[in-house]
């Protein structure tokens, strides 16, 4: 019974017509450490928010989720990705959970009186734009469907004004 223990050998390239066996050694650069200026508290604050200057609505978007940390922390990411767009958000209206029930028989047959009950509960979360630019709003929207989470929908609402005119 023969025991090898592994060895791991460099391979090295040359240019040159000569076959020349060289050991070297690897060499690990890690990154010097720098130290940081900004300190990480911006992450847990609360997202910054522009306030809108007419006020009106332009855009709102509803999420929903099963999980209700999951849906706080997507909400969260909406606001701080408004504010680095430029987008007066509103702060995050928990709407009314909705709970379903079922009632399902265990077993066939004789056994009707051995129930099990299950329940669903969906958790919604709004989020309301104003004063923003179409376009602006649009990229927003594909910008958080890219980066959703397994188990969050999104429902949104635009508004779109258009001028008055003669006929």
């Amino acid at each position: 019974f023969i025991r090898a223990a592994p060895r791991f050998v460099e391979a090295t390239r040359s240019l040159t017509t000569k076959a020349t066996a060289v050991e070297t050694k690897p060499i690990i650069e890690l990154p010097k450490a720098t130290e940081t200026t900004t300190e990480f508290s911006e992450v847990f604050e609360v997202p910054k928010r522009i306030e809108p200057t007419h006020n009106i609505p332009v855009c709102n978007i509803q999420m929903r989720g099963y999980l209700p940390q999951q849906l706080d922390f997507y909400a969260d990411f909406a606001r701080r990705a408004a504010y680095h767009m430029g987008m007066p958000c509103s702060g995050t209206i928990p709407l009314p959970t909705q709970t379903s029930h079922w009632t399902v028989i265990r077993s066939p047959f004789v056994h009707k009186k051995s129930q099990e009950n299950f329940e669903r509960k969906t958790h919604k979360r709004l989020l309301q734009i104003k004063d923003a630019h179409p376009e602006v709003v649009e990229r927003w929207i594909k910008y958080l469907t890219m980066n959703a989470p397994a188990g969050i929908g999104m429902r949104a609402t635009k508004v779109e004004f258009e001028a008055l005119g003669k006929k």
